[in-house]
């Protein structure tokens, strides 16, 4: 990169002299090294966190005639910032040779408490013009759907909401066929339990639409295993993968609701799978041990799974709750499979509707 650094010390008197009114410094400014001539003008830059999708910035002061490219750090530096630098082309130019780069994050998993941060998903709508403008003019689409831009992942997508009168988050109408674009956030997980380093994780939220299966409660052939462990696992992981365990799902009749269920299927290895039947009444999972309405397994939807088509309630108290899959046929029939309602009780539903919610789970392991 060609950049070039100027380290002539001046003092803060002389820095706030050559930016005039143009600074408003605040604070302790230990010292400063800069380039200063006459009618140059000086921006402060505070630091710019770095994403797992995108590289981060030093603080750092820069003449505005010199494209950025003159800079030197402050220690520490406590002004106002005159122009976004993330706004900036500049910033999307900087390499890990540059002083000021500070490279992305990790993709391995984030434990905060009781969650996990790890992967990521299409979620909030986008209501930013500009941002969607620059998406439609200058975003680069990959090969798995998504679009890149400036270091970031959007989805874009036709809205099928199961309701015309369905909203987002942000409470406008989600409109049946219009085209709406959406950023691809951090998942989290909560936890349902750790054994040395070993976790099950769950999905804190229903971040998609999809139906079981066509016409039966086989979990092991089903659609909705399919789709979590290519579709979903392929695009949530797209950055890092690594801390992934293949986890041996019991799909036997003791995960069901009966010991005797006919529609038992043979255990599965997966990469990811929708927790059982028993899992949603196991309380050293957090869960309820009642099949009926408990707010322990309450889940809300996101706007990319509403505007995907997925139900939820409308009303208080459980406003945009959905209903979501759990891997357990039914054992009164063959085409039933059990899911979580909107308060949280348990229920059999048709497997062809497509209008229950994908609740992901998976094993991870973190040493």
């Amino acid at each position: 990169m060609n950049k070039k650094k100027v380290l002539l010390s001046i003092t803060v008197t002389s820095m706030i002299a050559v930016a005039g009114a143009v600074l408003a410094i605040s604070g302790g400014l230990k010292s400063s090294s800069v380039f200063a001539t006459n009618g140059e003008v000086w921006y402060h830059y505070a630091e710019i966190a770095p994403t797992s999708t995108r590289h981060g910035s030093k603080e750092f002061w820069a003449s505005s005639t010199d494209g950025c490219a003159t800079h030197t750090f402050t220690d520490p530096g406590v002004a106002s910032i005159d122009r976004s630098f993330l706004d900036n082309e500049y910033f999307y130019s900087l390499t890990k040779e540059d002083d000021r780069y500070i490279a992305p994050t990790s993709s391995s998993p984030i434990i905060n408490g009781n969650t996990v941060t790890y992967g990521i998903y299409p979620q909030t709508v986008l209501t930013d013009e500009e941002l969607v403008s620059n998406l439609i003019n200058n975003a680069t689409k990959q090969t798995n759907g998504w679009f890149l831009y400036r270091g970031e992942y959007y989805a874009k997508l036709s809205a099928t909401p199961y309701r015309s009168f369905y909203t987002f988050d942000n409470e406008t109408t989600i409109q049946q066929g219009a085209t709406y674009w959406f950023k691809c956030e951090p998942i989290t997980w909560n936890i349902l339990s750790n054994s040395d380093g070993e976790y099950y994780i769950l999905s804190s939220v229903l971040l998609d639409a999809r139906r079981y299966g066509n016409g039966s409660n086989n979990y092991e052939d089903s659609e909705i295993r399919s789709f979590l462990n290519n579709d979903f696992y392929n695009l949530a992981f797209t950055l890092g993968n690594s801390h992934i365990q293949t986890t041996t799902v019991n799909n036997s009749a003791s995960t069901t609701d009966s010991i005797e269920n006919p529609y038992a299927c043979e255990e599965t290895k997966d990469n990811v799978f929708l927790p059982s039947y028993q899992d949603y009444i196991n309380s050293s999972y957090g869960f309820s041990t009642s099949t009926n309405s408990t707010d322990t397994r309450y889940c809300k939807t996101t706007d990319w799974a509403r505007a995907r088509g997925t139900r939820c309630y409308l009303s208080e108290p459980y406003l945009n709750y959905g209903y979501y899959w759990t891997r357990s046929p039914n054992s009164g029939n063959s085409y039933v499979a059990w899911y979580v309602g909107n308060d949280g009780s348990l229920y059999g539903n048709n497997v062809n509707d497509v209008d229950r919610s994908v609740r992901p789970a998976l094993t991870i392991n973190i040493e």
